[in-house]
């Protein structure tokens, strides 16, 4: 991940967090209750406070949220003392083990990564799923023309390239769903991808 993303995330935790915890993504969760495996292993990569890990928790979820800043962890574990928190981050969550996890939820996370690494940061995450499993990952691009808000990355992700990437790689991507933000005029993309059967054995 970005370090300069991380930092800023770090410096500012408190006021991410008050409009963390102000904004409920209702389509996020729609998309979570109709496609996650019900009660499986979940992974919130870039649980940021926690706010999402939480609700998938009190939904029956067995969780495990990660995130790259300490001082959001930090927040989390205040905000949420029973959360199961860990501190990694993207492209290569080196803490995890492969085939491991039902579902994932990688929400604003893949955009803070340069370009060079999108590739490594997917493919790291189909291989922590188990076959089957369910992967959602909600981005958004920029209008700043440096590609930065507040010091925080938001890198360019060419969506034909991801899905290709997907689908090259034993997974399918079910849906992809426009969610527009009217007060920033920003537009978010919401994928949820199937990690396929393995063909071997």
């Amino acid at each position: 991940m970005d370090k300069t993303t991380i930092d800023s995330y770090n410096k500012d935790a408190d006021n991410i967090a008050q409009l963390h915890a102000s904004l409920i993504p209702e389509k996020l969760y729609s998309l979570i209750n109709q496609h996650f495996i019900k009660k499986g292993l979940t992974a919130d990569i870039g649980c940021g406070i926690g706010r999402d890990s939480h609700h998938l928790s009190e939904q029956g979820f067995e969780m495990v949220s990660i995130d790259g800043s300490l001082a959001m962890l930090q927040k989390a574990q205040e905000i949420y003392p029973n959360l199961t928190l860990q501190h990694d981050y993207l492209p290569n969550l080196n803490s995890l083990d492969v085939n491991t996890f039902e579902n994932i939820l990688c929400s604003a996370v893949l955009m803070h990564l340069h370009q060079a690494d999108v590739k490594t940061a997917c493919l790291r995450l189909l291989a922590l799923l188990k076959n089957e499993g369910i992967l959602i990952i909600t981005l958004r691009g920029t209008h700043q023309p440096d590609k930065r808000e507040n010091g925080k990355l938001y890198e360019d992700i060419n969506l034909a390239n991801l899905f290709q990437l997907f689908t090259d790689n034993q997974a399918t991507v079910l849906i992809h769903e426009i969610d527009l933000e009217p007060k920033r005029q920003l537009t978010w993309h919401n994928l949820v991808i199937k990690k396929l059967p393995s063909l071997v054995g």
